[in-house]
């Protein structure tokens, strides 16, 4: 089952007013299907992700359940559903307050899992008050200690998706979920460990280089404070032969990496591209994909972030047509169909490029391929165009290589056709 935004939230509105607190297999589906959505939504503001993964996590333990449900598991959930309603009808997107709102709604969350704890060893009567005995036919079901475990994360689970953790924190949690996954584990909160683990990777990658020189200069250093008058010159006369017999190496080494690299450089048919720029980092985009390019206000650049998605109708005008603005698949759609659509805001991956797009992007660039279709938001658009002659595989997420011009000069390409259909609208009109 697939619900659209807007079917989403009418459907936690429904259950958030709901006088029958008890959930159908049916109304249990729809939910799960909401959730699965703004989870989707929700991807690149981590708050209100975390609580839709709090909220999933009760509803996978109501849906076990059944009519046996605590009370409390359904005040909970409800409360869960409020916020996220509330957060995407805000006018404003503030990190601050959403991580507030998550720091005391997990508070809550671990309030509801140590009553249950409490409560199933009440019933199973190993609280420290003996329970009153009761009929056999009259005991409710008691949870069995996998039951909660499996249905709740451990403590320090969700803080990992919000705060950062060490290596060695990481590498245990991973361990434990290569060896516990099941059906029951959360899928939403791999993908959110694994996209963290690749974003830091992408900036090892960039970073390593430079630490590997800066280490090399503070040797240098150490050596010329240990010996700065040259008392000892012969052990630093034998360290600098050292250290150029490295850098000879190292030398050699990258004069046989640039002959790989010069080797590995292809030629290709002459393409127009296009220059973006992203956090500071310049991306190339082929001339022929993009369909629109648009300065916006920063009040309209809030408000696409927080709906992660343009309205078409925005771009219309009294006297020119809307499709007449467009390059493409769009280019051909009705006025009249196209003020209808929406284009989803797409983030590109890779270099360690973020996840929200930056206060000075106030530029749009509706991108195209064939009838999929989407948004970036970036800080500018260059004027002019660049040719393309060569070109060398090195991906890095969405980022497909590099590109180079006739000058020799080299720069990073965007794959437009990877990200269209990861993020993209196919739209069938």
């Amino acid at each position: 089952m697939i619900l659209s935004i807007e079917e989403s939230i009418q459907r936690l509105k429904a259950e958030i007013i709901a006088q029958d607190w008890g959930l159908s297999t049916k109304r249990i589906d729809l939910l799960e299907a909401a959730f699965s959505c703004l989870q989707e939504r929700f991807k690149n503001r981590k708050a209100a992700h975390a609580i839709l993964i709090m909220a999933g996590s009760v509803l996978s333990y109501v849906k076990r359940k059944g009519e046996n449900t605590p009370s409390n598991s359904i005040d909970f959930l409800k409360e869960a559903m409020a916020h996220i309603v509330n957060l995407y009808e805000a006018d404003t997107f503030d990190p601050e307050s959403e991580e507030k709102l998550f720091n005391g709604l997990y508070y809550r969350f671990n309030g509801l899992k140590k009553k249950i704890k409490e409560e199933r060893e009440k019933q199973a009567g190993r609280s420290d008050e003996p329970a009153d005995e009761e009929p056999e036919e009259e005991k409710s079901p008691v949870e069995s200690e996998e039951e909660i475990e499996g249905l709740f994360f451990p403590d320090d689970r969700i803080d990992q998706i919000f705060i950062p953790e060490t290596i060695a924190r990481i590498k245990e949690t991973i361990t434990s979920l290569h060896f516990k996954a099941d059906a029951d584990t959360d899928l939403a909160e791999v993908d959110l460990l694994l996209n963290d683990l690749q974003m830091s990777l992408e900036r090892a990658e960039k970073v390593g280089t430079t630490i590997k020189q800066l280490v090399a200069n503070l040797q240098t250093v150490r050596q010329t404070i240990l010996d700065p008058d040259g008392v000892d010159g012969e052990k630093l006369e034998q360290a600098r032969e050292t250290s150029g017999s490295s850098n000879s190496e190292l030398t050699t080494k990258e004069s046989k990496q640039n002959t790989v690299v010069k080797q590995s450089i292809k030629k290709c048919p002459p393409m127009v591209l296009r220059e973006l720029i992203f956090d500071d980092i310049s991306l190339y985009v082929e001339e022929s994909a993009i369909s629109l390019i648009r300065t916006i206000s920063v009040g309209r650049q809030r408000s696409y972030i927080r709906n992660s998605s343009v309205p078409l109708k925005d771009f219309a005008r009294l006297f020119r047509g809307l499709a007449k603005q467009f390059e493409g698949h769009l280019g051909n759609i009705p006025d009249k169909k196209l003020k209808k659509l929406t284009l989803p805001v797409m983030m590109p991956q890779g270099l360690g490029l973020s996840v929200v797009p930056e206060n000075q992007a106030l530029t749009l660039v509706c991108v195209t391929n064939g009838q999929w279709n989407g948004a970036l938001l970036c800080s500018s658009v260059s004027e002019v165009t660049t040719t393309m002659v060569g070109f060398q595989a090195a991906r890095n997420g969405d980022i497909l290589g590099d590109g180079f011009c006739e000058e020799g000069r080299q720069f990073l390409l965007l794959d437009t056709v990877s990200l269209l259909r990861r993020e993209g609208f196919l739209t069938m009109v």
